[in-house]
């Protein structure tokens, strides 16, 4: 099945040279802030929705692609000019990326004034891509489209991308329940019910009753974005997915809830990358791999061991071989605080 197999970046965002091979199953972005997790996973998904949108509009002109490259690229990333996603020094004038997709790669050059040179010998065709920002969308959907057309709101492009996904057209009845049933009924056991639009409008059937997606807590909400995108077919079993922050707003419960349902989908053949903060998401997708299952996992550790140069890649099969973890070295200090506690309080005692 086609995947994104590699990504280089040089001298762009965070990264001076930084180089990713990817995994056909879940890839996992861990780091501290500000080490370009959501930068890495915002330029792969650039790209391939642009060699989608080319594909399916049949845009062959290499100068048409590169502006849209251009526009996707401000769009996503939202910088005052496109030029500031390139990493400034004497004699740096440009960035590069390097896409590597099912054997073909675009590779392109960003100068600092924002022009954008492509060069390809074959425009990749990708399968369909959904992202998933760390805020949930449902309770904003309703006139999203039309206000960021309008220019009336500041959110990036992903979140337009998503509300053009949610508001496409369900599945026939039969299709989706044979394509669907096994990816969407764990999500549906934990929020307890269905979910539903109307006119823009989103609602989720929970046990309490079926209530208006902005009286929902933003941890079910974002559970129902998938169980929308997997049900009205935007997210197939041969697509790509970008989350970012799956953990964020959601109990220990839940998230286990999440790791599993990553799990199935990766099974089904979509290729994930996912960015996170959180302990327990990790370490559960990293059993996936020490205790060995059919799902593939691979971690990518961003780190700045001096915040005025780029950010360090290390990747690693599991979090055991990540040397630089910082959720990790996080809970160990914790640990080692409240371990001095006990034996200070122990010893006044």
């Amino acid at each position: 099945m086609m995947k994104a197999e590699r990504l280089e970046l040089k001298r762009l965002t965070a990264f001076e040279a930084a180089e990713f091979n990817f995994c056909p199953g879940i890839n996992v972005f861990i780091g501290a802030n500000s080490t370009g997790k959501t930068h890495v996973m915002k330029m792969i998904y650039a790209l391939l929705k642009v060699c989608e949108v080319a594909q399916r509009d049949q845009v062959e002109s290499r100068e048409e692609i590169e502006r849209m490259i251009q526009k996707k690229l401000q769009g996503v990333f939202k910088p005052d000019t496109l030029g500031r996603l390139v990493r400034r020094g004497r004699g740096r004038e440009s960035g590069q990326i390097n896409l590597v997709y099912d054997g073909s790669n675009v590779e392109m050059i960003l100068t600092t004034q924002g022009n954008v040179h492509l060069a390809y010998t074959q425009l990749l065709r990708p399968e369909p891509s959904v992202y998933l920002p760390a805020r949930e969308f449902l309770s904003i959907n309703e006139g999203f489209i039309a206000a960021y057309l309008n220019r009336e709101t500041a959110f990036d492009e992903t979140f337009y991308d998503l509300s053009v996904a949610l508001n496409a057209r369900l599945l026939t009845p039969g299709a989706r329940k044979a394509e669907v049933k096994d990816l969407i009924e764990p999500l549906e056991k934990v929020i307890g019910g269905k979910v539903t639009q109307k006119q823009g409008r989103f609602y989720v059937r929970l046990l309490e009753g079926k209530l208006e997606a902005p009286l929902v807590s933003e941890g079910y909400l974002k559970l129902s974005e998938l169980i929308y995108l997997i049900n009205n077919g935007s997210l197939t079993r041969n697509s790509i997915l970008f989350w970012d922050e799956p953990e964020a707003n959601l109990n220990p419960k839940a998230v286990s809830v999440v790791v599993e349902v990553l799990r199935t989908l990766a099974a089904s053949g979509i290729q994930i990358f996912i960015a996170t903060h959180d302990y327990l998401l990790s370490q559960k997708l990293s059993l996936l791999v020490e205790y060995p299952s059919e799902i593939s996992v691979k971690f990518f550790a961003l780190h700045k061991p001096n915040r005025r140069k780029g950010t360090q890649v290390e990747a690693a099969e599991t979090l055991v071989d990540i040397e630089n973890n910082p959720i990790l070295e996080e809970f160990a200090a914790h640990y080692d605080q409240e371990l001095e506690l006990f034996q200070r309080a122990s010893s006044e005692g």
